[in-house]
């Protein structure tokens, strides 16, 4: 009887201490959470994924994005199903961007990773699609390690990870390192209203303009607070979809906003930037890819962003694409210009445009 008590007085005490060290913003060892399952089960979750077999990464251009049109300004949802083959990318600022991130998990981890009390599971079931989605897509560059097969190659970096329990580092610290995508789990119920998600976890390298530290632990309408029109055009169509959202293929959608240098760890508010002394060389666009998918065990929503950012000089080699990116901001209404801070860049934008565009005349009116 005795031997008994002293087993379970030893198993409580280690679960409190794994619960104490899974505190916010502090990096985890173990997790008394339930194993990640076998590789063969993960696998199958992505048998539908075509593998590429010798995949260059570094000879694969980006796809930077061009999320505007130039009819009337239309605030909507945008969002569309893609393939399952095209949830996670990989292109040529793969090494580059891994070095950021590096940079910013070494000296900044407070600022890009955070986690509350029960997001635990979908951490764990994160890291686990992640896995299984690369060594499925990607065989030559993610691979289980032939000295070990709890641990997982990144054939690019030379990286190598636990990824069977007890995992060596947080699960979105370990993902933040095979994948060009920011992570954010959104829970419902995880919060005072029942029926409205919560951002419970984050790994996120590109915020834009916002601090993690202030939104982790938000609801959904909290986070879109700032977003103009949000209150009486999105909220209530965006909530539902979430209620609604099912276990399926991702969808996504797209975004983008202006920014007047080339950094990609953008806390501070795009409209606080100061427009003294800007040349049209320094003002980039800012593309956002967005998915979004429900995780079939922790029932959390993972909504991904893989952010690009272009020289808008770039864009004087593609007249149509400048035409329709003018029409658009020129369409906006004044409060969704200040609040993707226009007056930083809008005159400088607009003076060059006019130039590249002089002669310019599209044959189909965009």
């Amino acid at each position: 009887m005795t031997n008994y008590a002293i087993c379970f007085g030893l198993v409580l005490l280690v679960v409190t201490i794994g619960l104490k060290l899974f505190r916010r913003g502090r990096p985890v060892v173990t997790l008394p959470v339930k194993p990640i399952t076998s590789t063969e089960e993960l696998i199958s979750t992505f048998d539908s994924v075509s593998p590429v077999i010798g995949f260059n990464v570094d000879a694969q251009p980006s796809h930077p994005y061009a999320p505007w049109s130039g009819g009337k300004f239309q605030m909507a949802m945008g969002i569309r199903r893609t393939q399952e083959d095209s949830w996670l990318m990989l292109d040529n600022r793969y090494r580059e961007e891994q070095s950021l991130r590096e940079r910013l998990l070494d000296n900044e981890k407070a600022g890009v990773l955070q986690y509350l009390d029960g997001s635990e599971d979908a951490c764990r079931e994160t890291l686990e699609h992640i896995v299984a989605f690369l060594t499925r897509r990607f065989p030559d560059l993610f691979f289980r390690s032939p000295k070990d097969l709890n641990y997982l190659c990144n054939g690019i970096t030379g990286a190598v990870f636990r990824v069977v329990d007890p995992l060596e580092q947080h699960p979105l610290e370990i993902a933040a390192r095979l994948v060009m995508e920011d992570m954010n789990l959104l829970i419902q119920g995880a919060g005072p209203d029942p029926d409205e998600h919560y951002l419970r976890a984050s790994f996120s390298m590109a915020p834009a303009g916002w601090y993690l530290k202030d939104r982790i632990g938000w609801p959904l309408w909290q986070i879109h607070t700032p977003v103009p029109m949000w209150e009486e055009k999105l909220r209530k169509p965006v909530e539902k979809y979430f209620r609604d959202m099912k276990v399926s293929t991702p969808v996504e959608r797209m975004n983008f906003f202006m920014q007047t240098d080339k950094t990609l760890f953008q806390q501070e508010p795009f409209a606080a930037q100061r427009a003294e002394n800007v040349k049209i060389q320094d003002v980039q666009v800012r593309h956002e890819r967005q998915t979004l998918r429900r995780l079939p065990q922790s029932r959390a929503i993972l909504f991904m962003v893989r952010t690009y950012l272009t020289p808008v000089v770039e864009l004087a080699s593609n007249k149509a694409s400048l035409y329709t990116l003018r029409k658009s901001i020129r369409a906006m209404p004044e409060e969704m210009a200040k609040y993707k801070g226009r007056e930083a860049w809008g005159d400088v934008f607009e003076k060059w445009a006019e130039r590249e565009l002089a002669d310019y005349e599209p044959s189909v009116e965009c």
